[in-house]
């Protein structure tokens, strides 16, 4: 990981022409909602475009800390600021829009060098995003969405997680006589994570003629939304083999629709989740549900530190896609088998 020293690293920051886009254009900055235009590492005076003061201090706005997920992803903030050497303040949004707004303005405000948004919602982020930039300050969205002219954007390799799910299903089954039927529980209409995590399970399955994918269902991202949508493909589909829920919230409710339905994991169903919830990792070690696909919260939380300290350095943050900054953080496949070690890697990040 990059680290800024508090006395070297803000000399050094102050000193380089810094650039928010890894393509290193020296083209006018273009304030295009998406972030996906080429900036110029100056600004309009020829200074540097971003600047680290003394005391190096980030700002994390987060959505709700009520969420185990978003306390995860704090975690990992902090432990990454930890690591660096400089300070952190966090402040939690608790689900409200007109908080987070008025919350980071106001770490802005106290002067800090790097902000890090999980945005309540991404529309409200642009003004956020300008004012930062008048300040000389990077501006780091932390998953959910973007909009405006964000300088980097960290989130779960979603469509990789769909794929890991498919190559699942595909080495338990694919090498078994028939046509297997397959459900998927869908996210909200709209979700853009939901989507990909939907097409990659999807395009995987379709490309082997073992399988069948007879029902596509919007599950609501709930467990309610889950058991309505399992219960209709089960009863639409009485030998269906597989679901593919796009959250674990939606694979418990399918698993209660399992149940009421006469199927098992343990009679040869495969039911697999999306999140690496606590919830799912106990259907699991139940045997009442297959596999979950696992994100890193705590992980992407350091990531989002490592890239904020980058764009103030004026180094690459390593972008894995640089037309729309983003990095994509690795998702893992957990299954009975694997349990046991996941559990101790995600004790060990607390």
């Amino acid at each position: 990981m990059r680290t800024i020293s508090r006395a070297v690293g803000l000399a050094a920051a102050a000193a380089l022409l810094m650039s928010a886009c890894a393509s290193g254009s020296d083209e006018p900055n273009d304030t295009t909602t998406g972030g996906t235009t080429n900036e110029s590492t100056t600004d309009a005076s020829g200074g540097a475009k971003f600047e680290a003061k003394d005391p190096l201090t980030l700002g994390y706005s987060v959505y709700d800390l009520q969420n185990p997920y978003w306390q995860s992803y704090s975690a990992g903030v902090k432990a990454g600021a930890e690591e660096a050497g400089v300070g952190i303040t966090v402040v939690d949004q608790k689900s409200d829009q007109n908080a987070q707004v008025s919350g980071s303005l106001d770490l802005i405000n106290q002067g800090i060098s790097g902000l890090i948004v999980t945005p309540v919602q991404p529309s409200a982020l642009p003004s956020t995003i300008d004012a930062a930039h008048d300040a000389k300050i990077p501006v780091v969205i932390a998953d959910i969405g973007t909009a405006g002219d964000y300088d980097g954007y960290i989130l779960s390799n979603n469509r990789n997680g769909g794929e890991l799910a498919a190559q699942y299903v595909i080495d338990q089954l694919g090498g078994v006589a028939g046509t297997h039927k397959v459900g998927v529980i869908e996210l909200h209409a709209g979700s853009v994570v939901g989507e990909e995590r939907v097409a990659g399970f999807v395009d995987a399955i379709e490309a082997n003629d073992s399988f069948e994918i007879v029902s596509s269902l919007d599950g609501n991202d709930t467990v309610d939304g889950g058991f309505a949508a399992a219960q209709d493909m089960l009863s639409a589909n009485p030998d269906l083999e597989v679901i593919y829920a796009a959250n674990d919230d939606s694979a418990i409710g399918a698993q209660r629709a399992m149940e009421t339905a006469g199927k098992s994991v343990a009679d040869g169903f495969y039911l697999i989740g999306f999140d690496g919830s606590d919830g799912a990792q106990d259907l699991i070690e139940k045997g009442l549900m297959s596999a979950t696909v696992a994100q890193d919260p705590f992980g992407q939380g350091k990531k989002a530190v490592e890239t904020v300290l980058a764009l103030l350095e004026g180094t690459d943050p390593g972008y894995d896609d640089a037309a729309t900054k983003t990095v994509f953080f690795p998702v893992e496949l957990v299954t009975g088998d694997t349990l046991a070690d996941f559990r101790a890697s995600r004790a060990a990040q607390k």
